[in-house]
């Protein structure tokens, strides 16, 4: 007997744009998956299955088919005309908001119990920029010193020069500097330094509704019940859990085992850039990351009650920082200063939570900590490690370090390039160009955290049983504070013969505290980059083929580079006061690359590359590794 396959997809779009002002326009999208159900089976014509299987397609037809997918957008732009008013043409400023519903179709042979899913995402962001150079030029004393001079055409510097002759000084003494000015003007200039600023902030939420027996009629509305509701498909989802449940729109099947689910990630960033002075450039910038879910299940009993299991709430968490104060600081010193950051921070938390107050501040030998600690906020309590470690790591005294796991402010990292000393006559009849970079960068992360099943907030002194540990409110497995100098000093030089050398040394470390074994990792990498190169002009080739022989004369660039990198990671135990490591090398590389470009679309690169490696531990073998070779690009693109 034949097998029939038969499918008929009815795809829908629909596009709308309104430029409701000239700064504030509305856009919408949507898209429609359907298909037209066919019954099973290939009846003989004229027979009553044939006939009931018409009456279907035709009633698909009629219906638009059945959906499978729907799909919508509505986003509102808006350019706010912050710089439309006086004195603020300076600032640019325009904010979006962008409301999605997503309806998803279950199989068909479950639809009608387990219904389908609903899910909507809002989207709210805010740009803003301000260029303060615009700011400062109008004031025109500002706008002399801190505009660059620019190099005269020749006309002008006959101009000039005749203007100089005329005013010459006939007594033949040396025009006097004013010293003051000088001081004045360069002290504003490095006041005015910062040239311009940028922020962002982006918050998204959404959620996901199982179990939705109705099907999207228009905009993603149905027309007979008005459900899921205006404010769900325009991405508004607060209370629709408990709507759609009031409202019926919800399976009542007890098998029903999907979860209902909820996500909130909110991000801003934010970067200056700053010019004290010509040729000396610094930028700003940080940025934080915060991420939340919340599900939970819920199914309706015999009764049609609906009950609610299992809520959990987790997400991660990110934030620029800084390590400055501990960077060059020996690890065995850092991890010791944590160790014996434990008592106070312990004493801090205790002070913060009324309810060990009101029990008369009861403290409790710890033989861990090797002292009396607050009850509850023993010396691995998860609290105190936290705080402690912070505290440690980020060079802050106890009584200093913030007391919050999702801190709000996200401290600045930066990066400087310094190319002023190639203008001085000395140097610049040596060298085209010097440039001086340095980088910094830095993060506090939470990879995952989530909620204490154990945590109640009405007993904030409930404890493990049999310890005097606090249970806290949120569980996770690790904290990661990391920096990397990339650049910590970077030299680049240009001479006028073609030679270029350079200079980089760069320094990262990375300290996870790990809450399930109370384990310190500290990974440690120094590095430095030596290198050199030279361009060989207009080197000519002569190229031999069937056709007869060709002459090329382009350049050649050739570049060594030699690097020193020491790795090094040590485990700390917290609880036996032990490092040791357990990996880490010595590793020397060279490298060594010659480019030539035979034409602007074949170019060849020879290479060479020596890795050797030096390990710490015992239990690793030196290895050395050899690479080298041939390269060629060809390029089809105009």
């Amino acid at each position: 007997r034949p097998t029939y396959a038969k499918n008929w997809d009815w795809n829908r779009n629909y596009d709308f744009r309104y430029d409701i002002t000239k700064g504030l326009n509305f856009t919408y999208n949507a898209n429609a998956n359907a298909y037209i159900y066919e019954p099973a089976g290939n009846p003989e014509r004229e027979t009553a299955e044939w006939g009931a299987n018409r009456d279907t397609i035709r009633d698909e037809i009629y219906g638009l088919g059945s959906m499978s997918r729907f799909n919508q957008v509505s986003k509102l732009n808006y350019t706010i005309p912050i710089n439309k008013l006086p004195l603020m043409d300076w600032v640019t400023a325009n904010a979006n908001y962008t409301g999605t519903y997503r309806w998803t179709a279950s199989s068909r042979s479950t639809q009608a119990v387990m219904g389908n899913v609903n899910e909507n995402e809002a989207m709210l962001q805010l740009n803003g920029n301000a260029d303060l150079t615009k700011l400062y030029n109008k004031v025109p004393y500002f706008k002399q010193i801190t505009t660059p001079k620019r190099a005269s055409g020749r006309n002008s510097n006959n101009r000039q020069a005749k203007k100089e002759e005329a005013t010459v000084d006939t007594t033949g003494k040396a025009p006097k500097k004013d010293y003051a000015k000088l001081i004045a003007d360069n002290t504003v200039r490095i006041l005015l330094g910062v040239k311009k600023a940028s922020f962002s902030y982006s918050q998204s939420s959404g959620v996901s509704l199982p179990g939705y027996i109705y099907e999207p009629d228009y905009l993603g509305i149905n027309a007979m019940t008005g459900a899921p509701g205006w404010g769900f498909i325009l991405g508004n989802g607060d209370g629709i859990l408990d709507n759609a449940i009031n409202n019926g729109w919800i399976t009542t099947d007890t098998t029903f085992n999907q979860a209902y689910s909820e996500r909130l990630n909110e991000t801003y960033n934010y970067k200056i850039v700053v010019e004290p002075f010509q040729n000396f450039k610094i930028d700003i910038s940080g940025t934080r990351t915060y991420a939340e879910n919340f599900s939970e299940y819920f199914r309706a009993d015999a009764d049609g009650m609906f009950q609610y299991y299992t809520p959990t709430n987790g997400g991660n968490f990110n934030i620029s920082h800084i390590m400055t104060a501990t960077s060059f600081k020996n690890g065995d010193e850092l991890f010791e200063n944590m160790l014996r950051n434990r008592q106070d921070i312990a004493m801090r938390l205790a002070q913060e939570n009324q309810a060990w107050v009101d029990l008369g501040s009861p403290m409790v030998y710890d033989s861990i900590g090797h002292g009396y600690f607050p009850q509850g906020y023993g010396a691995n309590s998860q609290d105190v490690l936290i705080y402690s470690f912070l505290a440690a790591y980020s060079g802050q005294n106890t009584d200093e370090v913030e007391l919050s796991l999702f801190r709000k402010i996200a401290l600045p990292n930066w990066s400087v390039n310094f190319s002023g000393l190639s203008k001085i006559p000395a140097l610049k009849k040596i060298f085209k160009t010097i440039n001086i970079t340095h980088s910094y960068k830095s993060t506090y992360s939470i990879s995952s955290w989530a909620t204490n099943l154990n945590y109640n907030e009405n007993d904030p002194m409930m404890m493990y049983d049999g310890t005097n540990i606090r249970v806290p409110q949120y569980d996770m497995a690790q904290i990661v504070v990391s920096e990397q100098y990339a650049p910590l000093i970077g030299l680049k030089l240009s001479l006028h013969n073609n030679l270029s050398p350079s200079l980089d040394f760069k320094k990262s470390r990375t300290v996870t505290i790990s809450f399930i074994n109370n384990q310190l990792t500290e990974a440690e990498g120094r590095e430095i980059i030596i290198g050199c190169g030279y361009t060989f002009k207009d080197l000519g080739l002569i190229i031999s083929t069937l056709g007869g022989s060709s002459k090329n004369a382009n350049e050649l660039t050739m570049k060594l580079d030699i690097g020193f990198r020491k790795d090094k990671t040590i485990l700390r135990s917290i609880d036996e006061n032990y490092s040791q490591i357990s990996s880490g090398q010595n590793k020397v590389n060279i490298y060594l690359t010659a480019d030539y470009d035979f034409s602007n679309r074949l170019g060849m690169q020879a290479f060479f590359r020596h890795d050797m490696t030096d390990p710490f531990i015992a239990n690793s073998f030196k290895t050395s590794n050899t690479f080298a070779g041939v390269t060629l690009r060809f390029s089809l693109t105009q």
